[in-house]
């Protein structure tokens, strides 16, 4: 049982990923602000989507405008570091994030590619910290609280894990990831608690 959710968790954290690859390589050249009106009414949207499909869109487009450092220079640096990651040098990929998050240290995409990094090497505590930089950075990362919930769920916290898959859901109410992680947790961690 902990093995099979061991490989749904990479399975997630690879797809994850391969997300972000993907939509970094369709990035616009407009640079978001701090301030992004555009990036704010998606959230909207996507709070206010009545399923899973009028969300999806929503999702991707969110999930693009994240992918855009803003700096073609750190895009690159992204890019570079997805793929060292790929051929699987993690010491090469997080030499990458470095520069990148130097040249952009408001940026919270560096700071979740990160967290997946860690992850994928089993550095726990390494992950939840960048998740919690990335977080610092973009309070509605859906990606990076459902990625925390795993990792809590992964370490045997499931109290902690239900309340970031909870969280996750707050800002994305049909977010897959998020939906089954309360699923398989609610009943164990509020049934015990009754």
């Amino acid at each position: 049982m902990n093995s099979i959710h061991h490989v749904m968790h990479r399975r997630f954290f690879i797809a994850v990923a391969a997300a972000f690859a993907l939509v970094a390589c369709n990035a616009g050249p407009n640079a978001p602000t701090r301030a992004d009106p555009e990036l704010d009414a998606l959230f909207m949207q996507l709070a206010q989507a009545e399923d899973q499909q009028q969300a999806s869109p929503i999702e991707q487009a969110i999930w693009a405008r994240w992918a855009d450092s803003g700096s073609p220079t750190v895009n690159i640096l992204l890019e570079r570091a997805n793929a060292a990651e790929t051929a699987g040098d993690a010491e090469l990929a997080e030499r990458f994030l470095d520069q990148a998050s130097d040249l952009a240290p408001d940026y919270a995409e560096t700071w979740n590619r990160r967290a997946n990094l860690y992850y994928s090497t089993d550095d726990y505590p390494g992950a939840i910290a960048a998740i919690q930089e990335t977080l610092k950075r973009e309070p509605r990362h859906f990606g990076a609280l459902a990625g925390l919930g795993l990792i809590y769920e992964e370490l045997g916290q499931q109290r902690q894990a239900l309340e970031a898959f909870r969280a996750a859901l707050v800002i994305h109410p049909h977010y897959e990831v998020a939906l089954q992680g309360v699923r398989r947790l609610e009943p164990r961690v509020d049934g015990r608690e009754a």
